[in-house]
């Protein structure tokens, strides 16, 4: 046997290495900036996050969705009086739950700080300042999950396009998501869990593409249960899984995944609180906030001149086609053309991937009720396919900007040391953003010609 070493090994490790020093680079930066304030300077969210982890733990996971003596958390199209209120799928909640139980060991004191009764109105006229100062490691341990998924996908990104040649893209792609700062600023400072189903997703849509489609269906059950913008890709995964597989497969994938859901929902089921549960999270998701746009910088954003908070996406625009009916036929028709282009297998996972961020963008770009934050799959799924199209990283750069922007212009706890920066007093903060959203209207215009080029099979 030779002992002679590959003289590939020794890039391949240095490039392993390179890799492994960006992620956690990554990991660090997010680590050092969750113990922020988050949203509005008062973990905002996050207080029914912690309030239903709370839930929880003391009561149990099955009365997480179920109103308590003073507040309802189904909430659906009616004004918010303050109390809790969460409309996540249970799977984010079990996520949470291990690094919860530990600072509960840690500091009970300043975990029983967020009972499920309490009202944030309320709160902020007695001793909010003080919950917030005394519990900053609970806020640390709600983003965890978001933090840990946002290092499992930089590194995906490294795994999948380094490729066997180690290709340069995938330690640009890395370092692109593990440093982007709009991502950063949005998992590790306003403590989204938009990491965790994104993830998720990807792990199905490379496993659908590799043939796995079982996992891939199991994973993607589980990005559903995360967080219901998953939703969006359900007729994607489905297409996938019908047209690469056996009968026979979809079948045992579909059980599978059917399987994997009734688990997640097992101790509701056992308790008899299943039913309404989930009509608790379907009724808080749709017609939730029955607006064109809940801040979010898409096409309704430019049409109302940055007052898309102000009209009902339920307003007639023409004959019965309101705006909410509009946004999900346009989304319809993407899927349509996404399915016309991928009917033929082939080519490398970079086209699946060029799909579902074309497709994610129709949903951004044209559904209503959608906020700040519900852009960032984007930027992971395109970044996945940045070796089918150079032009991607262009769209990528426009698209972080614009993402930042996105949120940063409405989070006023974070845009006020932004001025000072700048030596000025005042933003128009409705111009700005309208430049931004038809940036992004633009951005969608160019990736709609680049997935329509290069999506046919290889």
């Amino acid at each position: 046997m030779s002992n002679t070493a590959d003289p590939a090994d020794g890039p391949a490790r240095r490039t392993a290495w390179i890799a492994g020093a960006i992620v956690l680079l990554g990991l660090l930066i997010r680590l050092l900036v969750a113990p922020s304030y988050g949203y509005l300077g008062m973990d905002a969210d996050l207080i029914e996050q912690k309030q239903a982890v709370h839930r929880a733990i003391t009561i149990g996971v099955h009365q997480v969705y179920t109103p308590n003596r003073v507040n309802d958390p189904a909430l659906a199209g009616g004004e918010w009086q303050g109390g809790y209120f969460v409309n996540y799928p249970p799977l984010i909640v079990y996520l949470r739950l291990p690094p919860v139980l530990i600072y509960r060991q840690l500091a009970p004191a300043a975990f029983d700080l967020w009972d499920s009764e309490l009202n944030y109105f309320e709160l902020l006229h007695t001793d909010l300042d003080y919950r917030l100062a005394h519990s900053r490691g609970f806020t640390v341990a709600l983003k965890l999950p978001g933090i840990l998924a946002d290092a499992l996908i930089a590194l995906g990104l490294f795994l999948v396009l380094s490729g066997p040649r180690g290709s340069p893209a995938g330690l640009l792609a890395a370092a692109f998501y593990a440093w982007n700062p709009g991502i950063i600023f949005n998992t590790a400072h306003w403590g989204q869990s938009d990491a965790v189903w994104v993830a998720l997703l990807a792990l199905s849509l490379y496993s659908m593409h590799r043939g796995w489609i079982e996992v891939g269906w199991v994973a993607y059950a589980l990005s559903a249960l995360t967080k219901p913008q998953a939703g969006a890709f359900l007729l994607l995964v489905l297409f996938l899984g019908l047209t690469r597989a056996p009968l026979r497969r979809v079948a045992v994938a579909a059980a599978a995944a059917v399987a994997t859901a009734l688990l997640v929902f097992l101790p509701f089921l056992l308790h008899g609180t299943f039913v309404q549960s989930v009509e608790a999270i379907f009724g808080s998701v749709f017609g939730g906030e029955p607006f064109v746009s809940c801040n979010a910088n898409n096409l309704w954003w430019v049409l109302t001149g940055g007052r898309g908070y102000e009209v009902s996406d339920a307003t007639a625009v023409l004959g019965p086609l309101t705006p909410r009916l509009f946004g999900m036929l346009a989304f319809l028709a993407g899927n349509g053309l996404v399915f016309w282009r991928l009917r033929r297998p082939g080519g490398d996972v970079s086209r699946v991937f060029l799909a579902a961020g074309f497709l994610w963008m129709v949903f951004f770009t044209f559904n209503t009720e959608l906020h700040e934050n519900h852009m960032m799959a984007a930027l992971p799924l395109l970044a996945f396919a940045v070796t089918r199209d150079q032009r991607l990283w262009g769209l990528l750069g426009v698209l972080s900007v614009t993402f930042l922007l996105n949120l940063v212009l409405f989070d006023h706890a974070a845009l006020a040391p932004v001025m000072r920066a700048l030596g000025v007093e005042s933003l128009d903060v409705r111009l700005l953003s309208v430049a931004a959203a038809s940036l992004n209207v633009a951005a969608f215009g160019a990736l709609a010609w680049i997935f329509w080029q290069r999506t046919e099979p290889d």
